[in-house]
């Protein structure tokens, strides 16, 4: 047998690991009773659809707060939605507006046919991300290739503005100076200009010589 001291180290262990096991089954029955509020909330949703088939969202509203004081109205809008994209209910546009805002009418959806609708949505929803992946990559593609395009013309015309018109010229004295022109001597023939003369022109000429050179 221990000690005083081991024993009530003992006792006071037992103590606290029956307030942990209290504590724990007192949360899990707090869990459960959330759990079936919930799932008690939903399903009454659920049946004043069933029995009023075609029922619009405002009529929900008021059948709630008449019939329903538990049901927190300001729940019921989401709850809808959840129940709609779960496929557990069909709405369609009633032709009603507020607001703007298009009012709805709901319709509780078979269980039989809820998992063929679930999996022909995952079905095309699959397609459409796929869809979508393909277009990424297609137009990541494009953006690579029009960026490549755009560094190549940007790196030739740099090059262009380097090279300039004087680079493109060959360089050295590719054009030989022009050879001079040949300095020629004018000749002149008294014979010819002679002949040239009529015999009035030739006798004024002879008169002009005369008086240069005298006779």
């Amino acid at each position: 047998m221990g000690t005083l001291r081991d024993e009530m180290s003992r006792v006071l262990n037992e103590w606290e690991k029956q307030d942990q096991q209290i504590e724990t089954t007192s949360q899990e029955k707090t869990m459960e009773n959330h759990e079936e509020k919930d799932a008690s909330t939903t399903q009454k949703l659920i049946n004043i659809i069933a029995a009023n088939p075609g029922i619009t969202s405002k009529g929900v509203y008021k059948f709630v707060e008449e019939n329903h004081p538990e049901i927190i109205i300001g729940n019921v809008s989401s709850m809808l939605s959840q129940l709609t994209s779960r496929y557990v209910l069909s709405r369609q546009a009633s032709g009603d507006t507020v607001n703007g805002k298009t009012i709805y009418a709901y319709t509780v959806i078979p269980e039989a046919n809820r998992k063929p609708m679930r999996e022909e949505a995952e079905r095309k929803l699959r397609e459409a991300q796929a869809r979508a992946e393909k277009a990424r990559a297609v137009k990541a593609a494009k953006k690579a290739a029009r960026e490549q395009l755009d560094k190549m013309l940007a790196e030739r015309e740099q090059q262009e503005e380097r090279t300039g018109l004087s680079d493109l010229l060959p360089q050295g004295n590719v054009f030989p100076a022009p050879a001079p022109l040949p300095v020629t001597k004018p000749t002149w023939s008294a014979k010819e200009t002679l002949d040239g003369l009529s015999v009035l022109q030739a006798r004024e000429l002879y008169d002009e010589l005369k008086k240069i050179f005298g006779g």
